[in-house]
C-alpha cells in the first residue's frame, strides 16, 4: 500500500457553501439567486431546499457547461441575468458562485459592472456572492450572502431611502457608487424600524421559519424596534394563493438593510463566525456599531443570555416571560428522571451543536458524541469541561468531540460508546435505523418527515419541543425493551446457567 494517504469522508456531516448562501438569500424581499455554475448544482439547491421546507423553490443558473468552464462564462451569466430579470422582475438579484466558477476564476464582480454598463438605469441591485462548494459549509456560505449583501448596499441615513409609499432607492456599491432607480413595492413596506427610537440589528444562522417568527415575536413583546437578517418566516413557510407567485415578496428589505450601519448594537448569533466572514464585525469596523456574539437562544443559560443583552438595550422583560421561564424550569425537573438515562450523538453546524450539547448537559443528557462536518477548531475547547462534568455525574466513561467528521465516524463513535439517541438533521436517520435508536430530527435538512419549517428549537417553547421530545423516546425505548431485559436477566440467564 502507498505511504501518500490521504483522509476519505464518508458521507459528509455538512451541505456546501452554495446551498447555505441560496437559503439565506431567500430571507430578502424580492431576491432571486443565481448560481454561477453548471445546472446540476441549481437543482440539488432546489432538491434540498423544496423537500426540507415543503415549498416551491426557484434558483436559477448560468448553465456552465464545457465550452464555458475552458473559454469563461461571461456571456452565460450575462445571458441568465437579462433573463431572470425578464421572467422574475426583481427587486434584489444574488450572484452565487461554485466550485466551478471560482476554479476557473471567474470574475464576478467585473462581469456584473460589464452588465450594468450594458443596462444603464437598471432598478434591480445585483448582490455578488463568493461562495465556492469547497470553500466551506452552508454556514459559511450563510454568513457569506448576508455579509455580501450588507457589505454592497450603501448605508443610508435615517429618513433616506424609505419614501413612505412603499417605494425606496439604495445606492448599488462603493466602486461604482451608482445610483439605482426607485423601485416600487408589490406591498406596503411594514418597517420594524421607529424613526423615532433606536433599533437593534439581529442577525441569525439559517433557523426554521417558525423559529424565526417566534424571535420577531419575541422582540416585539420586550418592546424593542429591531432589523431582522435575513428574514425566512414568510418566504420559506408561505400560505395558499391561488396564483402562483414566482417572486417571493417577504424578507428583509433592502431599504432596512441600508440602516443597519445605524443601530445602536448588533446582536449576532455564532460563536464560531470568523471576523472576516462576520456581518456584525463588519459593521463594527465599517460602521462603529457595537456588536455582541451570542450562542443560540436555546436552554436556561442560552435563554438567559439573549435576554439580558436585550435588557440592556432598554429591553422590558414580561409577566408572562417570566411564566415562560418558569414552565420550562418546571419542565426540566419532570422529565429528569427519564432525560438521564439518553447518551446521545449531537451532530450539525458547530452554533447548532454548541447550543444543544449545553442544553442536554442543563438536563443530565451525556452526550457521547459532538460532531459537526464544519473545519472548527474552537468547538473542542468550548464544550469539552461541560461535557466532562455531565458525563462523570452521570458515570459515562468517555465523551468524543469532533470536527470535519463525517457520517462513518460518527456511527463508528455510537456503537463504541452506546449512544442512545440522535439529535440533529434526518441524514442521521439510516445510522438511526441500522442501530436501532431514536433520531430527533430538528436541523437541516429534513427530507423524511414533513414540518421541516415549523421545527421550533429556539426559546423555552423550541427548547422545551427537544426536551420533551427526548424524555417520551426515552420512556418509549424502556417501555419496548423492559420485559425482554428483565426476562434475560432474572429467567433465562439463570436457566442457562443452571443447565
Amino acid at each position: 500500500m502507498s505511504d501518500n494517504l490521504v483522509n476519505l469522508n464518508v458521507n459528509p456531516c455538512k451541505m456546501c457553501m452554495p446551498m447555505g448562501a441560496v437559503t439565506a438569500l431567500y430571507g430578502i424581499r424580492g431576491c432571486m439567486s443565481i448560481l454561477h455554475g453548471s445546472q446540476g448544482c441549481a437543482t440539488y439547491m432546489r432538491r434540498h431546499l423544496a423537500t426540507h421546507f415543503n415549498e416551491p423553490i426557484d434558483i436559477a443558473s448560468s448553465a456552465l457547461t464545457e465550452q464555458g468552464t475552458v473559454f469563461g462564462g461571461e456571456a452565460n451569466l450575462l445571458k441568465g441575468l437579462s433573463n431572470l430579470i425578464e421572467l422574475y422582475h426583481p427587486e434584489v438579484i444574488g450572484v452565487c458562485t461554485t466550485c466551478l466558477a471560482e476554479t476557473i476564476g471567474e470574475d464576478t464582480r467585473a462581469i456584473i459592472n460589464k452588465f450594468y454598463e450594458q443596462n444603464p438605469g437598471l432598478a434591480v441591485k445585483i448582490i455578488d456572492v463568493s461562495s465556492p462548494g469547497y470553500g466551506g459549509t452552508q454556514n459559511e456560505g450563510f454568513f457569506a450572502a448576508v455579509r455580501a449583501v450588507i457589505e454592497q448596499v450603501e448605508p443610508v441615513e435615517l429618513g433616506q431611502g424609505h419614501k413612505g409609499d412603499g417605494s425606496f432607492c439604495v445606492l448599488e456599491d462603493a466602486e461604482n457608487s451608482k445610483i439605482i432607480e426607485n423601485t416600487k413595492r408589490t406591498v406596503p413596506l411594514v418597517s420594524s424600524v421607529s424613526p423615532d427610537k433606536g433599533w437593534i440589528n439581529i442577525i441569525t444562522p439559517m433557523i426554521s421559519p417558525a423559529d424565526t417568527r417566534w424571535l420577531k415575536g419575541f422582540l416585539r413583546e420586550l418592546g424593542l424596534d429591531f432589523i431582522l437578517m435575513p428574514d425566512l418566516s414568510d418566504n420559506l413557510d408561505g400560505v395558499t394563493v391561488k396564483t402562483y407567485q414566482r417572486l417571493k415578496i417577504g424578507g428583509t428589505p433592502l431599504s432596512e438593510v441600508a440602516r443597519m450601519a445605524g443601530a445602536q448594537l448588533t446582536v449576532e448569533f455564532s460563536e464560531y463566525t470568523k471576523p472576516g466572514e462576520s456581518p456584525a464585525v463588519f459593521l463594527n469596523q465599517a460602521h462603529g456599531v457595537p456588536y455582541v456574539q451570542l450562542p443560540l437562544p436555546m436552554g436556561i443559560r442560552g435563554m438567559d443570555a439573549f435576554i439580558e443583552a436585550l435588557q440592556e438595550q432598554g429591553g422590558l422583560v414580561s409577566d408572562e416571560l417570566l411564566r415562560a421561564r418558569g414552565r420550562y424550569l418546571d419542565a426540566m425537573v419532570d422529565g429528569h428522571k427519564y432525560c438521564a438515562r439518553a447518551r446521545a450523538a449531537v451532530f450539525g453546524e458547530p452554533d447548532f451543536v454548541t447550543a444543544t450539547v449545553r442544553l442536554c448537559c442543563e438536563n443530565g443528557i451525556v452526550p457521547v458524541i459532538a460532531a459537526t462536518g464544519s473545519v472548527c477548531a474552537d468547538l473542542k475547547p468550548s464544550i469539552e469541561a461541560e461535557i466532562a462534568a455531565c458525563a462523570d455525574i452521570s458515570f459515562a466513561e468517555k465523551a468524543e468531540i469532533r470536527d470535519d467528521c463525517d457520517f462513518d465516524t460518527i456511527e463508528k463513535y455510537c456503537q463504541e460508546l452506546g449512544a442512545n439517541l440522535m439529535i440533529g438533521s434526518s441524514e442521521g436517520r439510516r445510522i438511526a435505523r441500522r442501530l436501532g435508536i431514536p433520531l430527533i430530527r430538528c436541523a437541516f435538512p429534513i427530507h423524511d418527515h414533513v414540518g421541516g419549517q415549523r421545527v421550533r428549537t429556539l426559546g423555552f417553547d423550541g427548547s422545551l419541543n427537544i426536551l420533551d421530545q427526548v424524555a417520551n423516546a426515552m420512556l418509549d425505548k424502556t417501555s419496548a425493551s423492559f420485559r425482554t431485559e428483565l426476562y434475560q436477566k432474572f429467567y433465562k440467564d439463570e436457566v442457562g446457567a443452571a443447565s
